[in-house]
């Protein structure tokens, strides 16, 4: 029996509406795109949504929107996109440590890293774990800085009782094909309450205007297909977050007196877009595991700040992320998984640790 890291779910509902959309649109532009924004900013809770080619792409655009140049605040410990969006933005990425508890940006640490260059925050809620956006809120407020929410492994996760993506100035969103819910391929969504945002995200992901552009910009439209595919997908994450939760309590349950195993926090509102765990020799039970054929996934295993490109914009070290990547470990999570292959996993991985 082969156990992957991950695994999309696609059902008869969502091939009808793709032959559907086939059928009956223009591939590009077609209607299904206008529903799906509508139906996301409902779901998130915002006015307005703009649907992109990648996650990439919205946060590149977001940023651009919003007339971000200087630095912007941000973890190191993400996936490479959330720094590159940031350049390739025209600004530059100010790291912060993470929390060695939640993973996630270290709130308290942010105001000491802000200057007067600074113009963002831009909080990843890790893993599926939303940041302390009551911290980042306040700092931000009291900085007059802009929040730009990375919310690519985090769709349906709340804080508090708002959904990620609606808290900060803009939310942006992945549907790659490994996220809590997908678009059959690459898509991305930006959200936001701020009209005149809105509006040039939308002229920037289609060359500036097109035929009458006001603006340099990108060639970022989601595809008519792609779109009516994650309609469908939409109505069904909520049930796949909760799948998510129900398999990392079982995870929970096995593993919680494994002492060479850091669990991740249990919250309510994480919706384990990935279950990640910190291991003792990674390494080695990462290959046993891949020798039981259970797949598992290192997220990540370099911390951006020592990735080539991105070495010129710190020489500072980040002890609590640099020590997760070395420990980092992705355990096989997604709707479709068996509570018998997850009890499975636990067994092979307690075996390894001769427990």
């Amino acid at each position: 029996m082969v156990i992957p890291t991950s695994m999309p779910v696609v059902d008869e509902e969502m091939e009808k509406e793709v032959l559907r959309a086939l059928r009956e649109e223009f591939f590009v532009g077609g209607k299904s795109v206008e529903k799906f924004e509508k139906e996301f900013a409902d779901y998130i809770g915002v006015d307005y949504a703009v649907a992109v080619s990648s996650g990439t792409d919205a946060l590149v655009i977001a940023l651009r929107a919003l007339g971000i140049k200087g630095k912007v605040v941000t973890t190191p410990m993400t996936f490479v996109a959330t720094a590159e969006s940031i350049v390739l933005a025209g600004a530059k990425p100010k790291f912060v440590d993470i929390d060695s508890k939640t993973w996630n940006i270290d709130a308290g640490k942010i105001e000491d890293a802000i200057d007067k260059e600074t113009d963002a925050i831009m909080p990843v809620h890790l893993y599926g774990l939303p940041a302390n956006m009551k911290a980042i809120v306040d700092i931000a407020e009291d900085k007059k800085l802009k929040i730009i929410e990375d919310c690519a492994q985090a769709h349906g996760a709340k804080h508090g009782n708002k959904k990620v993506g609606s808290i900060g100035d803009v939310g942006c969103f992945s549907f790659y094909s490994t996220k809590n819910m997908t678009v059959a391929g690459n898509g991305g969504m930006i959200v936001t309450n701020d009209k005149k945002v809105a509006e040039m995200a939308k002229l920037l992901r289609e060359h500036g205007g097109a035929n009458y552009a006001e603006c340099i910009g990108y060639n970022a439209r989601m595809n008519t297909i792609n779109a009516a595919f994650g309609r469908v997908q939409l109505k069904r994450v909520d049930g796949w977050n909760e799948r998510r939760r129900k398999l990392a309590t079982i995870y929970h349950k096995y593993l919680k007196d494994t002492k060479e195993i850091k669990l991740p926090v249990m919250d309510r509102n994480h919706v384990y877009h990935l279950f990640v765990v910190e291991a003792e020799r990674r390494d080695e039970l990462r290959g046993y595991l891949k020798s039981k054929e259970i797949f598992c996934g290192i997220h990540y295993p370099v911390p951006i700040h020592k990735l080539k490109p991105y070495r010129k914009y710190t020489r500072k070290s980040y002890p609590n992320a640099e020590r997760h990547a070395k420990m980092v470990l992705s355990l096989p999570m997604y709707p479709l998984l068996r509570e018998s292959e997850v009890k499975m996993v636990c067994n092979e991985i307690k075996k390894f640790y001769g427990d």
